[in-house]
């Protein structure tokens, strides 16, 4: 287990009942909040939470008839968030920045059955860095399974900052600038990338052999579930996906492992580029990078599943 969480330690009892607040995983949409509990081991920095994921997303869907691995992936974006908050006390309204993320589903990952799936999460915090008496920056690791089979592990880092500290990280010291008119260009057929609607492809025309233009659309309702400053995390990592996806020709493919390194902030209202590269030994694995004015935004890897017929 992850962190020292030994597997003979009593399983908390978990409530799935009713989701947490949404402001303790900053979303808007009480629809879009997964988590529904969180219990304390008794290992310190170890926790245990429980999550709901519905039997159809509006967004995040797989056509083979599993679980979409991007609803893990944001459920464990939010159990971040969620921790800090709450058993590590830093305040709302400070925001937070990713460094890395990676998630690694397993063959167990189940097909979507008669009632919506309860997720159990076993969490360890680590590499706590503090600053003055407010956590600044952290690690997670997790493991998570449903009716006790492991489905899929993740680690990822995290700084946090004051409101002041971000603005000066943000905007160095000429203040928040008027950010422009996103980027939006036409998107590239939705089915070459396992949508059904245009609005919901994150890739512009395509400029170069498995290069696109970011497509940022503002009013995405659940990739921009709320106003930023900067393109959202989550739109980065779909844009991985949509771009694995395009560039092997798998529209259906599933996500085995999806990892990420976020070098800096991509803006809303400039060109940034994706582009995919093919690890020659791993057929279905790729490199991706995002860059703005040169400079690398987010890079990583997708592995994907060949796709399989739902049953």
């Amino acid at each position: 287990m992850a962190g020292g969480l030994h597997a003979d330690e009593a399983r908390p009892v978990l409530g799935f009942e009713s989701t947490v607040s949404r402001r303790f995983v900053h979303r808007r949409a009480v629809a879009e909040v997964f988590l529904t509990d969180c219990v304390a081991s008794n290992t310190p920095d170890n926790f245990t939470l429980g999550a709901q994921w519905p039997r159809l997303h509006s967004y995040y869907r797989s056509h083979t008839g599993r679980y979409d691995t991007m609803l893990l992936v944001e459920t464990l974006r939010q159990a971040t968030i969620y921790l800090a908050h709450t058993r590590y006390r830093v305040p709302l309204g400070h925001p937070f920045v990713m460094h890395t993320l990676r998630v690694d589903t397993t063959a167990h990952t189940p097909t979507i059955g008669d009632r919506p799936a309860e997720v159990t999460i076993d969490a360890h915090v680590g590499d706590q860095i503090y600053r003055g008496n407010t956590l600044a920056r952290f690690s997670v690791t997790y493991v998570c399974s449903i009716d006790g089979i492991e489905i899929g592990r993740g680690v990822g880092t995290a700084s946090v900052f004051t409101p002041a500290a971000y603005a000066q990280l943000r905007w160095g010291g000429s203040g928040p600038r008027l950010i422009g008119t996103p980027v939006c260009p036409a998107p590239i057929a939705a089915e070459h990338v396992g949508q059904s609607r245009p609005e919901d492809v994150v890739l512009g025309g395509e400029h170069a052999p498995n290069r696109w233009t970011l497509r940022v659309d503002d009013t995405h309702p659940i990739l921009f579930d709320h106003p930023s400053d900067h393109v959202p995390g989550m739109l980065v990592l779909e844009a991985f996906r949509q771009g694995a996806r395009a560039a092997l020709a798998q529209p259906c493919g599933d996500i085995e492992t999806i990892e990420v390194t976020y070098h800096r902030f991509a803006e809303n209202d400039a060109n940034a580029t994706v582009s995919v590269e093919a690890e020659p030994d791993s057929p279905c694995t790729v490199r991706i990078s995002v860059e703005q004015w040169g400079q690398h935004i987010a890079s990583g890897r997708v592995r994907l599943l060949p796709a399989r017929i739902r049953q």
